[in-house]
């Protein structure tokens, strides 16, 4: 994927700025998304789509993020900055969402909007306008099944958890908890957070083989802890006995799945959409008023590796190395 007129580089704070000139017609807009890190290829898709409609808009936009995915006081030390901006609104990512509603509330108390996007605020004294993004839990409820129906509905699973807290790793657990815990013959051997990380899913993968041989799938809740498990299955020489999936669409686990590379299916959850329609919704919101709607849903859908075909990738503006 080709990002590099986006994004330099992570660093403690990583910054973009996209200002363009505003029509005529329309109020100074100035705006500040804020992710929860930019080492993940995810956000830049989200990036990506938000960068379009900023372009679009001909609006500000601030897009920043703390060094890493967990790094909690680093994102709240992100919002405290770009709070003394005074943006126009702001659109967040929360990487906890009990640690991020004082900020919410700072915000609200400065009379400016919030939206979350992709995660959710836990529900409380902070005001958010709307959340934009797909329906966690369905989206695994989905994939569970498909999982289920590969295995012939009886089998031994394994999951590699996100951050234990994200309101993000809670609903793709319960999702497919639902769905497996409604299967008899269906086993979950192991649950264990690998937060986000691949080589953390690595090593736990390693670990669930070496502790149940006989695991028939294992499901990783992003992409990045799928591909560690690609490797463990690999590295045991169990690459046709093991089902592995993923969540997220990102470059890497696309191209393993078109290399037939270990990977068996992956949630496009149309991140890019994900940023675009909340740019455009804190734009509506501030300058027209708009009264948003408590979510707005962007559509997911489970990729197979015939689905990543080059017309898929052109239409999604992905390129693979």
């Amino acid at each position: 994927m080709k990002l590099s007129s986006i994004f330099g580089g992570a660093l403690a704070a990583v910054t973009l700025t996209t200002a363009l000139a505003m029509p005529a017609t329309a109020q100074d807009f100035s705006l500040s998304f804020i992710v929860k890190d930019m080492t993940n290829p995810y956000y830049w898709r989200m990036g990506e789509g938000a960068k379009r409609a900023a372009e679009e808009l001909g609006i500000e936009m601030n897009f920043v993020s703390a060094a890493t995915n967990g790094d909690i006081e680093g994102q709240i030390a992100v919002v405290e900055t770009e709070l003394v901006k005074s943006p126009d609104a702001i659109v967040l990512v929360p990487m906890n969402g009990t640690a991020l509603i004082p900020k919410v509330m700072e915000a609200n108390s400065l009379g400016i909007p919030v939206i979350t996007a992709d995660t959710r605020v836990d529900d409380g004294p902070g005001k958010v306008e709307t959340f934009v993004g797909l329906d966690e839990e369905e989206s695994f409820a989905g994939m569970a099944e498909w999982v289920v129906a590969q295995i012939g509905g009886a089998g031994e699973v394994a999951i590699l958890e996100g951050f234990r807290g994200s309101s993000t790793a809670e609903l793709r657990l319960n999702g497919m908890m639902r769905v497996f815990n409604s299967y008899p013959d269906v086993e979950v051997v192991a649950s264990i957070a690998a937060d986000w990380d691949q080589e953390k899913g690595l090593k736990a993968a390693e670990d669930i083989l070496q502790a149940h041989p006989e695991v028939d799938a294992i499901l990783g809740t992003n992409d990045l802890m799928a591909m560690g498990a690609v490797q463990a299955v690999q590295g045991a020489g169990m690459s046709d006995q093991i089902i592995v999936v993923g969540d997220d669409a990102i470059p890497s686990a696309l191209a393993s799945m078109r290399a037939g590379g270990g990977l068996n299916a992956t949630i496009d959850g149309n991140t890019d959409q994900v940023g675009y329609e909340a740019v455009m919704a804190a734009y509506r919101f501030v300058t027209e008023g708009v009264e948003l709607d408590e979510w707005i849903v962007v559509p997911s859908s489970i990729l197979e590796p015939a689905d990543v075909t080059d017309e898929y990738l052109a239409a999604r503006g992905i390129e693979l190395d």
